[in-house]
């Protein structure tokens, strides 16, 4: 690489992954130091491919291409020594003696210094230091590829593909009548364990719920009544799951458990429905196998009933009845 090359100064540009969210940030590379006997970061490309010929082809529609030839007074976005690192001996002298690995064979941890001095976003950021897959050793090539094109997002399969292959249990829930559909292609799993606010839960937006009310915004409130089953602090893992299953279920709305009667098996688990509903004239006979959604309707949250019960029961009579109020 030309001496004017390595001193000039220049911005990298931001490139953008849409298939991924990825961001290369912006860096500034300044000028050689002027004290003697210290280099500048090793930035090399045409040397690498004097002996790995082809390299340069598989990257030529990738934000990873390497560019043999730049205009004066700049230099090239990316090079084969930022990601295989080492030192010129590996060319100079002997490169079996001096290797050049991939960020692959590194480690998880290297590996993500590697790519997190250009890709800087939240990903990157909760990558180092919550992510489930990280502290499992699970590194970024292991779900992406540096060589390829960008159409596939620098995915190594197709998203759904690739999380499968891992968490084998979770296709067989995708399989149940009632499922989000992302093997249809309608929602990509991403789109709910990664995101820009993620919190200490693993692989979660901020909470249970905040994944949720992305696409069911009717449901996130803030509401004057709120159901504490909606909550993160509530039963089990807490908010919507303590309800609805996250992947599929036999139940319809994707829940956790029916709520028909005899048993009422949903409610129940955090309700002990008192002798009224089972006894009193109405509820004993007339309003008898009703499930409980029925009458308490808005069990996500209301803005007129403490109890989360239907406008229409006021016409019915319930409400002027002296039970509700």
């Amino acid at each position: 690489m030309e001496s004017s090359h390595r001193k000039a100064l220049f911005r990298r540009p931001i490139l953008l992954l849409a298939a991924t969210g990825v961001v290369l940030a912006p860096a500034t590379v300044q000028a050689e130091p002027s004290v003697e006997g210290v280099e500048p970061p090793l930035r090399e490309t045409g040397v690498c491919l004097d002996c790995h010929e082809g390299q340069d082809t598989n990257l030529a529609t990738s934000p990873h291409r390497v560019d043999l030839e730049v205009p004066d007074g700049m230099e090239p976005l990316v090079t084969c020594t930022e990601c295989h690192i080492g030192d010129s001996r590996h060319w100079e002298e002997d490169p079996e003696a001096y290797p050049m690995p991939g960020p692959g064979s590194v480690g998880a941890a290297a590996e993500a210094r590697i790519c997190s001095t250009c890709h800087q976003n939240s990903h990157q950021q909760t990558v180092h230091d919550q992510n489930v897959h990280f502290t499992n050793e699970v590194g970024c090539s292991d779900c992406h590829r540096v060589h390829g094109a960008a159409e596939t997002g620098l995915m190594r399969s197709a998203e759904v593909d690739l999380c499968v292959s891992c968490h084998a249990g979770v296709e067989g829930q995708f399989a149940q009548p009632f499922h989000h559909p992302v093997h249809e292609g309608i929602v990509k799993c991403s789109e709910c364990h990664l995101g820009l606010d993620e919190t200490a839960r693993e692989l979660s937006w901020n909470g249970i719920n905040g994944a949720c009310v992305r696409c069911h915004i009717e449901f996130e409130g803030p509401f004057p009544f709120e159901h504490q089953a909606t909550l993160d602090y509530s039963t089990e893992e807490g908010g919507c799951l303590s309800c609805h299953a996250a992947h599929g279920s036999s139940q319809p709305r994707m829940l956790t458990q029916p709520y028909e009667a005899p048993h009422f098996q949903l409610c129940t688990q955090c309700h002990m429905v008192p002798p009224l509903h089972g006894q009193n004239s109405q509820h004993g006979s007339l309003w008898a196998g009703i499930s409980c959604n029925e009458c308490h309707s808005d069990i996500h949250g209301s803005y007129v009933s403490r109890n989360f019960l239907s406008p229409s029961l006021q016409a019915l009579g319930c409400l002027t009845a002296g039970c509700h109020k």
